[in-house]
């Protein structure tokens, strides 16, 4: 996978508290309940990633590179709103194969996830959402 110079500069600079995971908002009930889990998911398959993993970005800069150009076109096809969560990084065991992204082998638990931004979601669809991990 070909990275973009913007992701490559977002990473060299260091790497706060917080690391960021971008999901489909249909998927932040569970989140916020069990945490992050991880898995082989519909983008890793269709790479052949054998190992389970969670992945992250390690700033927004990043985030908003991806998801204006290779993971805004994947996720075309998604329905609904799509967030963006910050994880906060303490006690996490994090490895990186590319310079854009990070990644975990083990739970994320839902106390160290909170909403860092969604897109824009008419008011009727946001009723009930839970915004941060509680244990």
């Amino acid at each position: 996978m070909k990275t973009h110079p913007l992701n490559d500069q977002a990473q060299s600079e260091p790497i706060s508290g917080e690391i960021y995971h971008v999901t489909p908002k249909r998927n932040l009930v569970s989140i916020f309940r069990d945490g992050l889990r991880p898995q082989i998911g519909p983008r890793s398959e269709l790479l052949g990633e054998a190992r389970e993993m969670v992945y992250f970005f390690g700033s927004m800069q990043a985030v908003e590179d991806a998801l204006s150009n290779w993971l805004g076109e994947a996720l075309d096809d998604e329905p609904g709103a799509i967030s963006v969560l910050a994880v906060d990084r303490s006690g996490l065991e994090l490895v990186s194969d590319a310079g854009y992204e990070l990644a975990c082998r083990h739970l994320v638990p839902p106390e160290n996830i909170s909403l860092a931004f969604q897109d824009d979601v008419p008011a009727d669809e946001n009723d009930g959402l839970v915004t941060e991990g509680s244990s």
